[in-house]
């Protein structure tokens, strides 16, 4: 069996983040979203991006995590704001009616070339 790990790339211009996520957010990847998003708190981030569009799979403990993130940026007073996924993802989401409590917004705006990995 092949197992598909989660890429996080994290992106930040001035005190906007933005984690970029790929492949599968699971029960073994959740907590590596959860400390990215802590570290960007931290890091006193005004808004957190999570771009959910290149994610192929997410289970309860992938949205859990995104639960914990809007709480961690509401406590923080960090906006998040997510990146709708793929149609097969994005369908978790409208199935457990995330959908409308969530901030989903369609892009971000692009990084800029000299935007500087995180």
């Amino acid at each position: 069996m092949t197992t598909i790990e989660l890429n996080i790339q994290a992106h930040r211009r001035q005190d906007r983040h933005t984690l970029v996520l790929t492949g599968e957010l699971d029960l073994a990847s959740a907590p590596a979203l959860e400390g990215m998003v802590a570290q960007a708190c931290a890091d006193g981030a005004s808004e957190l991006v999570l771009d959910l569009s290149r994610l192929t799979f997410i289970d309860s403990s992938g949205l859990k995590a995104i639960l914990s993130a809007r709480g961690l940026c509401a406590a923080n007073r960090c906006d998040l704001f997510l990146t709708p996924a793929k149609a097969p993802v994005q369908r978790l989401f409208e199935l457990t009616r995330l959908i409308d409590r969530l901030p989903f917004r369609e892009s971000s705006p692009p990084e800029p070339a000299d935007a500087r990995p995180g």
